[in-house]
Formats: C-alpha cells, structure tokens, sequence
C-alpha cells in the first residue's frame, strides 16, 4: 500500500545505475506514492541525488536551477566516444609531457562565464530525438553553444595521466565537455575516469543516505525511515519568506488572495505557517497582497 509521505531525502547514488533506477529503489523502500529527483547524474557518476517525496515533488523545478559541485578526475592521452570511462576509445594523444601545471595555468580560462557546446551524449533533443540516441546510431549533429557559468575550478590533485578537479558551476552545465575542452587546450586527448556531485544549492554540506543505509534502516520500520527526509522547506532554504495565520492559510488554500500584515518585498515568497511547515509558493505584489502560486498543503 502506497501513501502520503512528504519530504527530501539526500541520497548518495551509486555508480552502474541511472538516476531514475536510484529514485524507484527509493520511491519502493518509502512506499510512498510519489517521487521525483532534481537533476540526473550518468550511471557513471556517484554522489548527491535529493528525492523529492510527495508535494516536495513540486518543488523539483527550483532545484533544476540549481548551482552544483562536483569532484571529477579524467584520464588524458585518450578520447572516447562518450567522454567518459563507459564509451570506447575513438582517439590518442601523447600525454606523457604534460605537467601539472600547464593545466593550472590554464584554470583561469575555464573560469567564469562560458560558452560550451553539450556533447552528443546528452539528453538535449534535436528534431525531437535525444542527442544521446542520435550518438548510438553514430550520428553527429551541429549543437548551438549555450551559455554555462563556472563558479570554481581547482586542481585537486595530479598524477600523469590522471588528473582531478574540484569545480563548482550554473545548471547545464556538462562537466564531460569541460574536460574535453581542457584537455584541447593543451592538444589533448581526455575523458572522464570518475565524477562525484558533492553539493547541489542550498544543499551545500549534505549528509547523504546510501541505498544500502536505506535498506537497513528500513529493517526498523516506516517512521525510522522518515526520520531520513529533510522537510521541504530545506529545499528552498535562502528564498524569501512569509508567515500566515490559519485564516489566511485556508484563503490561500482555497485560490484566494490576502493582505499581509507586514509589507513584504514584492515577488515570489516561500509561504510557511505560524509553525514554520511550508505551505507552498506565493506571489507578493506591490501592495502586500499574497496571492497562492504552487500550493502543497491540503485545503483545511
């Protein structure tokens, strides 16, 4: 029997499954009736997955636009045909010479706003058709650059032919393309090895739950789990917010407007109730009148 569970749960994904595979196990374990996550992650890669549980779900959009931070480490000297460790070698290059730092001084250049253009393996669509299912039949078509930002770009560590890179970065962007176009830079082959998501906005320090964590605590009971789930206000945790009585909630929860107390800067705000619990998403005008956007708790 499903039910009704609300909140986010910031799961460590292992690699070898897709990110919608990680979200079932999850969904299954809770038994909940829905589940979302924010932003696939390759097979390939491991790290911070947040599963939206019940309305939470809602709030999945917003963590789309979400900035995120990675610990990738690459290979140089050889090309793939995926830019990672999955695909097969397509290209070679002499990498034996390339020092540590040739690539730190070439950080900067990787730095700030970027034009990048997606790899062929990706989920963008062309003419309908996912990129990545274009590629498996061997077809390579033009890809408009987009714009990326790249907030943070550091040498970890680098052990010839292996190098890795703590990079923090805006939505879209593919951190495959930026080893590619790192190692261009130095007339280099290279693919990624290995990559981790460490951080997803406003998750900045995660304590992420593994799948196997889940299972045993699964062992203790429904209620064992739910004390894993973050509540959703977590997820929108720097936006701006306002508090409404119970009056109030019930017109908003029934598609109505309300004037607020206090004056409140115009645009969307978080709605919470006296007790702190988020009610959903609501727009302030210049007047102070809130008016319900994207409502979550039930109408009373």
């Amino acid at each position: 029997m499903k039910r009704a569970v609300q909140g986010v749960l910031l799961l460590d994904k292992p690699t070898g499954c897709t990110s919608n595979q990680a979200l079932q196990r999850v969904k299954r374990i809770y038994q909940a009736e829905k589940a979302g996550h924010t932003g696939s992650l390759d097979p390939l890669a491991t790290g911070l997955l947040p599963v939206c549980l019940g309305e939470a779900t809602k709030l999945s959009g917003y963590l789309l636009d979400a900035d995120k931070r990675y610990v990738v480490r690459a290979k140089l000297g050889e090309k793939t045909s995926t830019a990672d460790a999955e695909g097969e070698i397509v290209a070679t290059s002499d990498a034996s010479q390339v020092q540590a730092e040739q690539l730190l001084a070439l950080l900067p250049r990787f730095t700030g706003a970027l034009k990048q253009v997606p790899p062929m393996v990706s989920a963008l669509k062309h003419q309908g058709v996912r990129l990545y299912e274009l590629a498996r039949r061997g077809e390579e078509v033009p890809r408009e650059p987009r714009d990326v930002v790249i907030r943070g770009l550091e040498l970890l560590a680098f052990e010839s032919p292996f190098f890795e890179l703590d990079l923090r970065c805006s939505k879209g962007t593919y951190v495959r393309a930026l080893v590619e176009d790192l190692a261009a830079a130095l007339d280099q082959c290279a693919h990624v090895t290995a990559l981790r998501r460490t951080e997803l906005s406003p998750f900045t320090d995660p304590r992420m739950v593994t799948l196997e964590e889940l299972e045993k605590t699964a062992e203790q009971g429904l209620s064992a789990l739910d004390h894993l789930l973050l509540p959703m206000v977590s997820a929108m945790a720097h936006r701006p917010r306002v508090l409404v009585n119970a009056d109030q909630q019930q017109r908003l929860g029934h598609g109505q407007t309300v004037r607020l107390a206090k004056e409140a800067a115009a645009g969307e705000v978080l709605v919470l109730s006296e007790a702190g619990e988020l009610l959903g998403i609501g727009w302030v005008d210049a007047a102070s009148t809130l008016a319900p956007r994207r409502w979550m708790a039930p109408k009373a």
